[in-house]
């Protein structure tokens, strides 16, 4: 089986890698532009043509007129001129006061209107981005779901042939069995339809991008942030969002047509122009040079003038309502999508500690069935299932993210990615097929510790060797690493001493965290002198850093704001420390909690800290037992270790003081046996110097 896991494992990696990956940035930097931009483009020629056509309609314009007609002129009030005369007139024409009021309007109407369309230009452009982003993240859901079923579909029909096997032995009920195999079947189907989504996803994205997209080209997850900035921040950024600019361009138009002079109801024109008269019977044509003005108004200009104030203050005063329901709107949408976008990284989150509770159960679960613990089939099965249903949601999760990024990008969308959608610090890690490895799983390498509060030894050149050796020998595998207040006080001296040490505890395969614990540290005030420590020590190859900051030192009993103290050291420290963060505790906070209490372990889980070494200080091998592997169970997110006391003056019920080195190793694989099974990853001796060696 093994073999095969092993097979099936690097044929999938090989086949991941001889795909090509076709990224994002490739398909939106040589996209083709969509139905919508093409119109809006053809829209905006149409436009200049029509400014100029406007231009010249607020300009010199020719006319010519021209007449044929029978005549009786009257020459003197007796005397009467009959004639057939033909007339024509060429001459140039220009529009004055509300005439050429009225035409220049008309031009910076069409500068507005070309303003606007240029502002609908960038919004389809930003929604072609988006659908294009929203195609993608979906081809690469089906690709992620897809991978994911290769490594379900046989596991799945064992375990339906499996409790059809069992059904028939008459092991399990026929709800039980049906129960189960109704998920698994419904898991199967899922999976043979991401096939048909992965032909739709790639279709559509060829669609909106109008390049090719092969059936070997894999999708690559972008980079997300885990937070953006607050609804404060993003509002500024609203008034450059392409419907805003469009609703400014219409409120700019009618503040210009707002108040218009006096003479914009008078129409008028200038003309001049060169005249011909043809007479019949005359002996020559006449003709003439005609200068002429033209004026013309309502009946009743006051009235009309009013009423054109009126439509003027109307409309702007409807640009101004529409811009400012335009800017709610958008608001509105903003806040909903940052709410979204919150619930979705917490899913994210959520759906990440399924995968691995779900990781480290079917984990339990398998060695529970190594065992021949035939109960724990159905656990086994069930275990499983929900092993694969987690992935699915981890991909969903991701996706939902990612949609959701895509859709904020909208509001601020542009060459390059705007700060206010935060520091890229999600990365998807690829989930492989059938080869689950959560942290908490990881950790089940059991590993026996050793506290060494007075490191002198392992920091003397003279002696760091055989205090090392003596380590070894011993059957340790970490070392918690303390300094002291004179130490600290050298820190030439100790880098020094740090790095030799470290390299040559490396080198015998040991591992070395840094072991700090002063109460006081919990406190606001003394903290930064924690923190400063740690800058100090940041270059130093340390494994992990291992705080051993016990509240109940500072008194007992516990106030919860001495608790939040706690949580808000680890916090802080989990900032500027370059090492994974562990610490070691009374098991009393782990323990299940009464409603109301400090969930100590919840805050834990928030903050970052990676791992616990519980303390509990008794001789009674089953008590302890029982404590780790409840709290194990208890908090699966968590890694545990557990601390047991050499120390000599605790009551004998507390301390394994005075037993030889044989006797502690077969505890010590006595527990193993027991709790390696729930992923506890080690024991931990309190103290070094107490231990026999």
């Amino acid at each position: 089986m093994l073999r095969f896991c092993t097979f099936f494992l690097l044929s999938w990696l090989v086949a991941t890698c001889r795909a090509d990956v076709l990224p994002l940035a490739t398909l939106l930097d040589n996209r083709v532009a969509a139905p919508a931009l093409r119109a809006v483009e053809a829209e905006l020629s149409a436009l200049d043509a029509l400014r100029q056509q406007r231009e010249a309609e607020a300009g010199w314009q020719w006319f010519a007129s021209a007449g044929v007609g029978r005549y009786r002129e009257l020459v003197t009030e007796e005397l009467r001129d009959d004639y057939y005369g033909r007339d024509l007139a060429l001459g140039l024409r220009h529009p004055l006061l509300g005439s050429l009021y009225r035409q220049q309007g008309a031009v910076r109407s069409v500068d507005a209107e070309r303003q606007q369309q240029a502002a609908r230009r960038l919004l389809y452009q930003a929604q072609q981005r988006l659908a294009l982003r929203s195609a993608y993240a979906d081809w690469w859901r089906a690709q992620q779901e897809q991978r994911w079923c290769e490594g379900l579909a046989e596991g799945a029909q064992k375990a339906r042939q499996h409790l059809a096997e069992r059904l028939r032995g008459g092991w399990l009920l026929a709800s039980e069995a049906g129960l189960l195999d109704g998920r698994w079947q419904a898991l199967q189907r899922r999976c043979t339809e991401v096939r048909l989504v992965l032909d739709e996803t790639r279709y559509s994205l060829q669609a909106l991008s109008g390049q090719a997209v092969g059936s070997q080209d894999q999708a690559q997850a972008e980079m997300l942030a885990d937070t953006v900035q607050p609804l404060n921040a993003w509002l500024q950024a609203l008034e450059a969002h392409p419907r805003l600019l469009e609703r400014r361009e219409q409120l700019q138009l009618a503040e210009q047509n707002r108040d218009s002079p006096w003479y914009a109801g008078v129409d008028s024109n200038f003309s001049i122009a060169q005249s011909f008269e043809e007479r019949n019977g005359g002996s020559k044509p006449g003709n003439g040079l005609i200068a002429s003005i033209s004026l013309s108004a309502p009946f009743d200009p006051l009235a009309y003038g009013q009423a054109r104030d009126n439509l003027g203050a109307a409309r702007y005063q409807a640009a101004v309502a529409q811009l400012d329901a335009e800017r709610e709107q958008l608001a509105q949408g903003l806040a909903q999508a940052l709410r979204t976008r919150r619930l979705a990284t917490e899913e994210l989150s959520a759906s990440r500690q399924q995968l691995e509770s779900a990781a480290l159960a079917m984990h339990e679960q398998r060695l529970r069935r190594d065992s021949q613990i035939d109960q724990a089939f159905l656990g086994t099965l069930t275990a499983e299932l929900e092993h694969g249903y987690a992935g699915l949601r981890l991909i969903a999760a991701w996706h939902a993210l990612w949609l959701q990024d895509a859709a904020l990008r909208l509001l601020v969308d542009g060459d390059q990615r705007s700060p206010l959608l935060g520091p890229l610090t999600l990365g998807w890690q690829e989930l492989l097929p059938n080869v689950p490895r959560p942290a908490a799983v990881e950790s089940t390498v059991w590993r026996q510790g050793a506290y060494v509060w007075d490191s002198r030894q392992l920091l003397d050149e003279k002696s760091r060797r055989q205090a090392l050796r003596a380590l070894r020998e011993a059957g340790m595998q970490r070392i918690y690493l303390g300094v002291s207040a004179t130490q600290v006080a050298q820190p030439e001296r100790l880098r020094e001493g740090l790095r030799l040490t470290l390299n040559e505890a490396h080198e015998l395969g040991l591992e070395v965290a840094l072991l700090l614990g002063d109460p006081q540290w919990l406190l606001p005030g003394p903290r930064q002198g924690l923190l400063d420590l740690l800058t100090e020590l940041a270059t130093q190859p340390f494994d992990a850093l291992h705080l051993d900051l016990e509240v109940e030192q500072l008194g007992w009993p516990v106030p919860r704001e001495r608790l939040q103290d706690w949580v808000d050291t680890l916090a802080q420290v989990v900032r500027v420390s370059p090492w994974p963060l562990e610490l070691s505790s009374h098991h009393r906070w782990f323990v299940a909690r009464r409603p109301g209490e400090y969930c100590v372990p919840c805050h834990l889980q928030q903050v970052g800290v990676q791992q616990v070494s519980l303390m509990i200080y008794t001789r009674n091998p089953e008590r302890s037992a029982e404590l780790a592997e409840g709290i194990a169970r208890r908090w699966p997110a968590l890694r545990f270790r557990m601390a047991q006391s050499l120390e000599p003056q605790l009551a004998a019920e507390e301390t394994w003081s005075g037993t030889g080195h044989v006797q502690l190793q077969a505890q010590v694989e006595r527990l193993r046996q027991r709790l390696q099974a729930v992923s506890v990853g080690g024991i931990d001796w309190q103290d070094w110097s107490f231990y026999p060696h």
